[in-house]
């Protein structure tokens, strides 16, 4: 991601952060984001909002908004055109991973739209969900 949302100084330190709180004091925008996100990740027996507004950011995943990839994750979703640029990736070396090209993939690095419904719609999502739980 490019840009992190705002933080308050009481959340800071944590080891959790307040999913729903940080929707509060970050707007609509980040809502969408963390919705996508619970989307990609929600196990089968939860609802996603529940999954976003409770579990999200707890487990499994992870947001960075360093200028490196992770060398422990299981998947890198470098989410956005400016992000895949600020991390030197060429989408050229990559293959198309769903039915439209949204989505781009080599080994466990996914090229992803930037998580808003309407670059990254539903229909999007599942293709993605279906490769991450290979």
């Amino acid at each position: 991601m490019p840009n992190p949302p705002l933080i308050l100084a009481s959340e800071h330190g944590k080891l959790h952060p307040d999913i729903p709180d940080l929707i509060r004091h970050n707007g609509n925008h980040w809502r969408k984001i963390f919705s996508i996100l619970a989307k990609l990740g929600t196990p089968a027996d939860c609802r996603w909002q529940d999954y976003r507004d409770l579990e999200l950011l707890h487990r499994h995943e992870v947001i960075c908004f360093a200028d490196g990839l992770l060398p422990t994750a299981q998947w890198h979703l470098v989410a956005g055109k400016a992000s895949w640029q600020r991390l030197g990736f060429d989408p050229g070396t990559f293959s198309p991973l769903d039915d439209e090209g949204r989505v781009l993939i080599r080994g466990n690095i996914l090229l992803t739209p930037y998580p808003d419904y309407r670059q990254f719609p539903n229909r999007t999502v599942e293709q993605v969900r279906s490769r991450l739980e290979r």
